[in-house]
This record gives C-alpha cells, sequence and structure tokens, in this order.
C-alpha cells in the first residue's frame, strides 16, 4: 500500500512568530499557584538517526537498535532527526507492536526529496528524508498558520530545516507542546559569523552571522511565547556547542535571553570552566556530554569532525518544568555518528 504524507511542500511559515520573551532571572523557579501543585515525571529522548550518510538507507538492524533503546528508557516523547521514510515507516511498526507503546503517534514531515538510499517503490517513491516525533500518548498537530511545521528558511544545499510540534497528553497532567527540529550546520563550523554568500538575502538583518544564529531565532521567536501558555519541551541536533550566540535564545541562565533549561544543565560533572579554541563554557549551566563524535576522540571541541561536540539537546522550559543532575544523559550507539539523549524531567501542574 503506497503511504502519503500531508503538507509536505517546503513553504515558508510567518504565522505565529510573535516577539522574544526575554528573561535576565539567573534561578528558575517553579510557577507561582495558589492552589496544590502536582508533579509529574516525563522522559524524553532525541536521536540524530543519521538513516542516510551512516546507515544507508538501511531498515534493519540501525531499526531494531533505536527501537530497542527507545523501549528499554520507556521514553515518552521521542524526537528523531535524519531518518529516510521508509526507516521511520519501520520504527514507528516495530514501536507500536511493542508493550506501552500500541498507541504511538506520530508527527513526521519532509526535509530532503529524491535521496537514492531512501527509496522504495511503495513506501517511499519519493525518497523522503525526514524527521518529527512520536508519543506513547494521544498528541494532537500543532498548525502554524496552514501548514503543520515551521520552516526555519535561510536554505542551504535543499536542506528544507523545520520545526515540528504536539501537544502531548501527559497522563494525569496538563499537555506538554513538544517540538522537534534540526538547524543548518554553521558554515564553516569554526566561524560563527559565516552566512552563505547569497545576494538575494544580502540585506537581510541577519547577514552576517550565521544560517544556524538566523534559524534559531526563527524558532526561539515562535516557541518563547508559547511557554507562557503551557508547557514547552524543544528537542533535536541543533548543530552548535552550548556556550556559542546561536543558543542563547534558549538558555535562560549564563547570558541566555530565553526561557529553557537543558536537561545536562545542572550535570554536576560540569563545575569548571572549559576553554577551546571556539570560544569558553564560561558557566556550569550551558556545557553537557557530547553528543556526537566517537569514543576516544578527545572531548574539547576544537576541531570539528576531530573531537566530540555537544549539539543534540533537550530543553525544557523553566515556569513549567523543574530539571535536576540526573535529568540528562546519553547513549551510544553503533548506528549513528550522534548519541541518543535521555531527559527525564519534573512537569509541575
Amino acid at each position: 500500500m503506497r503511504i502519503t504524507l500531508v503538507a509536505l511542500a517546503a513553504t515558508a511559515c510567518t504565522a505565529l512568530i510573535a516577539p522574544l520573551v526575554a528573561t535576565a532571572a539567573e534561578t528558575p523557579s517553579a510557577p507561582a499557584t495558589t492552589t496544590a501543585r502536582q508533579e509529574t515525571n516525563v522522559r524524553m529522548l532525541d536521536f540524530n538517526f543519521a538513516g542516510n550518510g551512516f546507515n544507508g538507507g538501511d531498515t534493519g538492524a540501525p531499526v531494531t537498535d533505536a527501537v530497542s533503546k527507545v523501549v528499554e528508557q520507556q521514553a515518552e516523547i521521542v524526537g528523531l532527526n535524519e531518518m529516510c521514510y521508509t526507516q521511520w515507516v519501520a520504527m514507528r511498526d516495530q514501536l507500536k507492536a511493542r508493550p506501552g507503546y500500541e498507541n504511538l503517534t506520530e508527527h513526521v514531515v519532509v526535509t530532503n526529496y529524491d535521496i537514492p538510499n531512501c527509496y522504495d517503490p511503495v513506501v517511499n517513491p519519493g525518497g523522503w528524508y525526514v524527521m518529527g516525533l512520536f508519543s506513547k500518548y494521544e498528541s494532537e498537530q500543532v498548525m502554524f498558520g496552514d501548514t503543520p511545521y515551521l520552516d526555519l528558511g535561510y536554505h542551504y544545499r535543499q536542506r528544507f530545516r523545520k520545526l515540528v510540534c504536539g501537544d502531548v497528553a501527559i497522563p494525569g497532567a496538563t499537555a506538554v507542546r513538544a517540538c522537534v527540529t534540526h538547524t543548518e550546520v554553521p558554515l564553516p563550523l569554526i566561524n560563527e559569523t559565516s552566512f552563505p554568500d547569497d545576494p538575494d538575502i544580502a540585506d537581510d538583518p541577519l547577514y552576517g552571522r550565521s544560517i544556524n544564529y538566523a534559524q534559531a531565532k526563527v524558532i526561539a521567536e515562535a516557541i518563547t511565547p508559547m511557554a507562557d501558555e503551557l508547557p514547552v519541551a524543544l528537542m533535536g541536533d541543533l548543530n552548535e556547542l552550548p556556550f556559542l550566540p546561536s543558543l542563547d535564545f534558549f538558555y535562560r541562565r549564563c547570558g541566555g535571553n530565553g526561557v529553557f533549561e537543558e536537561v545536562d544543565g545542572r550535570d554536576e560533572r560540569w563545575p569548571v570552566i572549559r576553554r577551546f579554541n571556539l570560544g569558553t563554557e564560561a558557566c556550569p549551566h550551558r556545557q553537557g556530554e557530547w553528543t556526537m563524535g566517537a569514543e576516544g576522540r578527545p572531548d574539547v571541541y576544537d576541531k570539528p569532525y576531530e573531537s566530540n561536540r555537544k549539539i543534540d539537546y533537550i530543553f525544557v522550559d523553566t515556569q513549567h518544568f523543574v530539571v535536576g543532575p540526573d535529568s540528562g544523559r546519553v547513549i551510544s550507539t553503533p548506528f549513528s555518528d550522534h548519541r541518543i539523549v535521555v531527559g527525564d524531567v519534573t512537569l509541575v501542574h
């Protein structure tokens, strides 16, 4: 049976963009309330599957391993990047066959087309490369205008970077707006000021900054106001180091002007300031364990693709969530050049 996907066009969407809400507060606090608060633990998992270049479209062992990791962790909300749609379908079907995941919901969007390793005449005739969200629970698609995703713009190398969100019905608690994204690699990786030499965008106010910076700003302007209304989580491969300017839009602490905290941000292993050629991790709350690289490489960030880097994140807003010293951890897998990020957070409602 041919499987189709709704609303795949890579058109820019500017709806729901609101001014960024900034705060100077350095210490997150639980939401003020006059009634008794309830707390619910929520487990999230984020993974760049690396389904094309690393796994060559394989729907066998890499999918089975990812399914096993999700089930072993009993992840409730799962964000995924870089999958052939054939791999997505295989993972979805395997998860739905596992106890506790029978009612799995999904929100998936296409980020690339005509990827040879992804082609399947029935499941994926368009060679789609996708990203999206799985949940153990019922989840309602979040619309951005008439589109079930936000196009981040600044397209480069025909990569259509997007943001996709679902309102996940957490049992016994309020719904969580879980969002997944994948921002562009800074160009070149070691120069934060890189921007493609494109005369069509030379008058852009962010020209002279990286595409990564511009896309992070688009995301933050969309999701920051949402956190005033309901709990918000942002997961994904942000292709940026914690202490660099693109992530100022998300971090609430240490020079950031966002409203989020990263699940590894209170890990007691990061008490020391670390300095690198690319910059300085001047605050322990903007560090974290490496998520891209390989065992045995130095965790120094100095040489991209020759050292390990933290570029995959799970952010939660500080108005509705509490992050502890053990909230964030990573899991290695032989089937990706990224490691899996797991976040255990407390939802206060």
